[in-house]
């Protein structure tokens, strides 16, 4: 089992430098690269004026934490790439993945606020979901064909490339055979540059919402799959979906719970009385803030709620419902204990912490990361050596 790390910018009062908040980001991002964090992974989200998500860009942010760190891969989760230009995208990704010495892990998104998409590219609108999935299979088979082969063409219901009738202007003229349709002259493929460093690209991950046509797309498509707050039951059922969608693509065996990642809130103090004490409030305002999907992403398979707490958690989620669900709250020995039975159960490929939600002071972002740095992590790795030592 792997170990991430996520992280996304916060500022509630909407007052304080950038600059500040960048600067606490990059100390995260030292302590985790110093400390065995195998991924540090950024999202994408844009015109948050509550403050809450704050990061428009993971590709700059990414060269930035890159050009600061040594060890650790860096991870886009998602880049939401219904909102970009898709030929944009690819070169930034190759480029990206020259600048950090082929250390990116590229996980991709389709979105999921209206806010973003009407303004970035209406016909990608996550309220029209049949239309904004077929903006992602395109976007994505561009930049897959695009970072994998020198030189491509594409011809698409939304998108044409190269663009079709070019055959010279003032600055570029076309007479490389393997450019060219020779009848005609015209530019009949096109390249990105750089290539990306890691061949034939980085890997790739979908961050889903776990429902099967993410599922297939993703095992179809030759990406890990990337989870958020599932509790253990729903993620065995939706692994086993997982990997019986990518045997059948690919035509081998995949082991459960491989190319498969979780995302866990997380706290450490010395109990969990203390940790609720300390970050309670913070996780409950950050789950209810987007419980828009409702009560639902926190069911095991086949379970149904009374009506009337039902329509309770629908108006607030709380949280001694979602603790032992979708939590890791405790003292060190305890969320060890959690580690080790997910991975008993559904053996997922990584674990990614997440320790700060919107105004949660940095301070106790530290001290909870360096706990699973300290005393965490090194005793799963224990645990799960002697395990294997004893199956030799």
């Amino acid at each position: 089992m792997k170990f991430g790390y996520f992280h996304n910018i916060h500022d509630i009062t909407l007052k304080r430098d950038y600059e500040d908040l960048l600067n606490e980001m990059r100390e995260i991002a030292a302590i985790c690269d110093d400390g065995g964090i195998h991924c540090f992974w950024l999202p994408e989200h844009h015109f948050s004026i509550w403050g809450r998500e704050l990061m428009p860009n993971p590709v700059l942010m990414a060269a930035d934490i890159g050009a600061r760190t040594k060890n650790m891969r860096i991870g886009l989760a998602a880049a939401i790439i219904t909102f970009w230009h898709p030929l944009r995208l690819a070169e930034d990704i190759s480029l990206l993945d020259n600048l950090i010495g082929g250390r990116l892990e590229l996980a991709v998104g389709r979105g999921n606020y209206g806010l973003e998409a009407l303004n970035l590219n209406p016909a990608a609108d996550p309220n029209d979901p049949e239309r904004n999935f077929k903006v992602f299979k395109e976007t994505f088979h561009i930049l897959k064909t695009a970072l994998t082969n020198e030189r491509f063409s594409h011809k698409g219901d939304l998108y044409t490339y190269p663009a079709p009738g070019f055959k010279v202007d003032r600055a570029h003229t076309v007479d490389d055979p393997d450019y060219i349709d020779p009848e005609t002259g015209e530019l009949i493929k096109i390249s990105i540059y750089p290539r990306p460093k890691q061949t034939p690209y980085p890997p790739l991950w979908q961050v889903v919402s776990a429902s099967p046509l993410s599922l297939q797309f993703a095992a179809e498509n030759d990406m890990g799959i990337i989870m958020w707050r599932h509790p253990v039951k729903f993620l065995k059922n939706r692994l086993r979906m997982y990997r019986d969608f990518a045997s059948k693509a690919t035509g081998r065996e995949l082991p459960f719970g491989a190319r498969t990642a979780i995302l866990r809130d997380t706290y450490i103090a010395e109990s969990e009385a203390e940790a609720r004490k300390i970050a309670g409030d913070a996780v409950m305002g950050s789950f209810n803030f987007s419980n828009w999907r409702g009560p639902g992403v926190y069911l095991n398979p086949d379970e149904k709620l009374d009506p009337e707490l039902e329509a309770s958690l629908n108006d607030e989620l709380t949280f001694d419902f979602v603790n032992q669900r979708s939590l890791l709250f405790g003292s060190p020995e305890q969320v060890v204990d959690k580690l080790m039975e997910l991975w008993e159960e559904t053996h997922i490929e990584q674990v990614a912490f997440k320790c700060s939600w919107p105004g949660f002071p940095h301070e106790h972002t530290i001290r909870s990361i360096k706990l699973l740095i300290g005393e965490v992590i090194p005793e799963v790795n224990r645990r799960l050596q002697a395990q294997a030592n004893a199956a030799e």
